[in-house]
């Protein structure tokens, strides 16, 4: 039965106040006083629809999926990967990843013997392999780079999973939930081969719902209280804390009271405005209130609409020029700055993350594109574009010049500022426009956007938004995984190249060819390295070493088994 709004806050109430003892001590016949269950409210922008792959959602819960479910490796903290569900990774060495002579790959997955279900039947492979089919299977946003490589999957013993490639692939340890998530075949099984409609109208996916994190759910609260419980069979050991609550809370100035005032103990991902997250750092300075703390994650851009179905106007997709007047009239630094005031440097100047060990070789390919104005616009002069004498950019039938901006709520500053900048320096027509709530899980809504979005991508992840492949359409229901709808056949086989290079000297090379060509292209304007900020109450320890300056990336509750109320 799903709790209450008040039996939650009460919950949260009674986990916060002081344990005391009767006057006196009580009496030798008083029953014992049951201490109040340890508590960590955290607080999501969005609530979540379902659990599983089909809604990978963002607002932050997907940052917070390692609390209930795992797969087979997590993020560690310096941007790499490192096994949870596994025994260790993959390596040559050992003979866990074998070169096949027909130029593909298997890798050899051994997993730890321990791990439970949260009812508690055992995990084996074969729910990894189930896994993949439901994944294959059911509808959802499209996978990242590393499953649809895969040629098969199989489990030779109940501890043993073995993958075909289907060639050399260089994101072959890249099995994270967020790629292959595991699922128990012996409760759904039956069920997905009968009827997949029935198989995702089951409870399973939310009040139902089972999985193998160190918190199983007891009240999925409509997605908006989800209220998590211990699991002591967790395979990494007994979890510290006894209950976990995500509560969805969308109004900014009201998960910054409710920080202020210790009823949310811990943000996730995405749900704190940069600027509110600055004041909240500089009162707890002061206050001792708590600690929030930063990492650098992902790069932030602007992503053009080169589909000329539906960008507009022609030019923009058209002709590089353009794009590159766009990208020279941007002061990215002034747009980093009220971003992120004052926090370090991260000026984007490649596609790869800032500690990238290929970045070497691969360079600063986007050092070019510092803000000058007049070049801007002898680049936009050059495709037709002019600027009148009343300072308005006309296009070569003389009419103003018009784009359109898209962003979500959380990017309303960056939409209006950047726009604003391009107003007074180049001279452009600037319409904003909100993605509203509603919408943001609209595939073909946001396939369409006719001219740019804010959007963010996680290291080497960006190259394969340019894959011409994986364009949206309605064939492929608008998942697919190239939203700027760039084609360039020869980035192609680049990318091709180097999804097949196992050798990092190598990724670094081709890396370096393909960065140099979309710095020539333009299909995005990246702005800044984004800055994650995460708020916690001095009375619960949690995310101090995962956020000691590192890039992990959607993985800020891998440790929650050890996150603490003190």
């Amino acid at each position: 039965m799903r709790m209450t709004a008040a039996i939650v806050s009460a919950l949260v109430l009674l986990s916060c106040a002081p344990q005391t003892r009767p006057a006196g001590g009580g009496t030798p016949d008083s029953p014992p006083q049951q201490a109040a269950p340890k508590t960590i409210v955290i607080a999501a922008l969005a609530p979540i629809k379902v659990y599983g792959h089909t809604e990978f959602q963002s607002g932050g819960g997907a940052s917070l999926t390692d609390i209930h479910s795992a797969g087979l490796v997590t993020n560690d903290p310096k941007g790499g990967f490192e096994p949870r569900l596994a025994v260790k990774l993959p390596s040559v060495d050992d003979g866990t990843i074998v070169l096949l002579p027909n130029g593909r790959m298997q890798t050899t997955w051994k997993l730890r013997p321990n791990v439970k279900w949260h009812d508690g039947t055992p995990f084996t492979a074969d729910d990894v392999v189930f896994g993949l089919e439901v994944r294959l299977d059911v509808p959802g946003p499209e996978a990242g780079l590393s499953t649809p490589q895969i040629e098969r999957m199989e489990a030779p013993d109940p501890l043993t999973l073995v993958v075909t490639w289907q060639t050399t692939f260089f994101k072959h340890l890249e099995l994270s939930i967020s790629e292959l998530w595991p699922y128990p075949r012996h409760l759904v099984g039956a069920t997905q081969r009968a009827d997949r409609e029935s198989f995702l109208n089951l409870p399973y996916w939310t009040t139902g719902y089972v999985h193998l994190g160190p918190f199983k759910v007891v009240d999925y609260g409509l997605g908006e209280t989800q209220v998590f419980e211990r699991f002591d069979d967790y395979f990494l050991g007994r979890p510290k804390v006894d209950r976990i609550i995500i509560q969805a809370i969308q109004d900014p100035n009201t998960l910054f009271a409710n920080l202020q005032a210790g009823t949310v103990h811990v943000t996730a991902e995405e749900a704190l405005p940069t600027e509110l997250a600055i004041q909240l750092r500089d009162e707890w300075r002061q206050s001792g209130g708590g600690n929030v703390f930063a990492r650098t994650e992902n790069l932030r851009y602007v992503m053009l609409q080169l589909n000329p179905d539906w960008g507009r106007p022609a030019e923009l997709s058209g002709d590089a020029r353009v794009r590159r007047g766009l990208y020279y009239g941007l002061d990215r630094a002034a747009i980093r700055e009220l971003s992120l005031p004052g926090l370090p440097d991260t000026e984007a100047e490649s596609f790869l993350r800032p500690n990238d060990p290929r970045g070497a070789v691969v360079g600063k390919p986007l050092a070019r594109y510092r803000y000058d104005p007049p070049q801007a616009l002898r680049e936009m002069a050059e495709a037709g574009w002019l600027r009148g004498a009343d300072g308005r950019l006309l296009n070569a039938a003389g009419q103003q010049v018009q784009l359109d901006m898209r962003g979500s709520a959380s990017s309303a500053k960056e939409t209006s500022s950047v726009s604003q900048l391009w107003r007074q320096t180049l001279g452009v027509e600037m319409v904003e426009e909100t993605v509203p709530p509603a919408r943001a899980q609209d595939r073909e809504y946001r396939a369409k956007y006719p001219g740019m979005e804010f959007r963010s991508s996680n290291g080497d992840n960006i190259f394969a938004l340019f894959d011409s492949t994986r364009r949206p359409n309605a064939e492929n229901r608008y998942v697919g995984g190239n939203p700027t709808g760039y084609v360039n056949l020869a980035f192609d086989r680049l990318l091709d190249r180097l999804y097949a290079a196992i050798e990092i000297n190598d990724q670094a090379n081709i890396i370096k060819q393909m960065s140099d060509m979309l710095a020539d292209d333009v299909p995005v304007i990246p702005m800044y390295v984004r800055v994650d900020l995460t708020a916690v109450v001095k009375d619960v320890r949690a995310l101090a070493d995962d956020y000691a300056g590192t890039t992990l990336t959607r993985g800020m509750a891998r440790n929650a088994h050890l996150w603490e109320r003190i």
